[in-house]
């Protein structure tokens, strides 16, 4: 009897213990659900027209044989940005470029022709914190001028090299971002140009942008910017300005533009 009698105290005392235990031991807590950040990469088209100055400048190392400033309205910007592996990298393929034209003063390098520009880069963009976004990519960038005439136009020339680049965009209101673009290449490959000019010796590209987008929609944004860009070529071996002896020709052009472009995401 004595031991029925601790048996059933022993269990009284468990069922009166056996909330406070329940109540000791943690909940288990709910599964977590992942949320899917979107990507950095501003992809989409852009479409933009950018009026330039065009600043030409010639010289062959004993002084400047040949300088023009004119304004060209007929230029524009083309270019496509996308994703790969799964939003983790940037590619994008790039074209600009218009009329170009240059003062003939008497000269025998006067034109009215063209010059484009393309590059084809990958990179990826990292989002700092929740307003600084910084995007690098690098890739081949070339540059083609052609004048209209055959003997008294700008020269033909044609290079090809490598550039890379880094922009920095912060976003000071919900619809507004300020960016600073910067880009640095070196061609030093050379094609279609004519054999006058001579020999390639080296050849570079420097290239600044400030820019503002305004978001029209989820989907579309207006870019406004101030864009300059200098290019640099020295050849050796040149009779392209009429000397009987070859010698070295400098050739530099610099664009002050203004961009103004419409952005949207399919």
């Amino acid at each position: 009897m004595r031991s029925l009698a601790r048996l059933c105290a022993s269990f009284a005392v468990l069922c009166a213990a056996a909330p406070a235990l329940a109540a000791a031991t943690p909940a288990e807590e709910p599964p977590e659900t992942p949320i899917s950040v979107p990507s950095s990469i501003p992809v989409g088209f852009l479409i933009a027209w950018k009026p330039t100055i065009i600043s030409v400048r010639i010289d062959t190392g004993k002084g400047s044989e040949f300088g023009s400033d004119t304004f060209e309205a007929l230029r524009a910007l083309g270019r496509y940005t996308t994703t790969l592996f799964g939003e983790k990298l940037l590619a994008r393929a790039e074209i600009e470029g218009g009329q170009f034209r240059t003062d003939t003063q008497g000269a025998r390098l006067g034109s009215n022709g063209f010059d484009l520009t393309a590059r084809a880069l990958g990179g990826t963009a990292t989002r700092i914190n929740q307003g600084l976004t910084v995007t690098a990519s690098a890739g081949l960038i070339t540059r083609y001028q052609r004048g209209t005439e055959a003997q008294g136009g700008a020269p033909r020339v044609g290079i090809l090299g490598f550039t890379s680049n880094l922009e920095f965009e912060f976003r000071v209101a919900p619809a507004v971002t300020l960016s600073a673009f910067f880009e640095g290449g070196l061609t030093p490959i050379a094609y279609g140009t004519q054999p006058n000019v001579g020999v390639l010796s080296d050849a570079s590209e420097l290239r600044f942008r400030l820019q503002v987008s305004i978001d029209l929609s989820p989907r579309t944004a207006v870019d406004i910017g101030y864009d300059f860009t200098r290019w640099h070529a020295s050849f050796s071996g040149s009779t392209v300005l009429g000397n009987s002896n070859p010698d070295a020709l400098l050739l530099e052009a610099r664009e002050h533009a203004v961009t103004l472009g419409v952005r949207w995401k399919p």
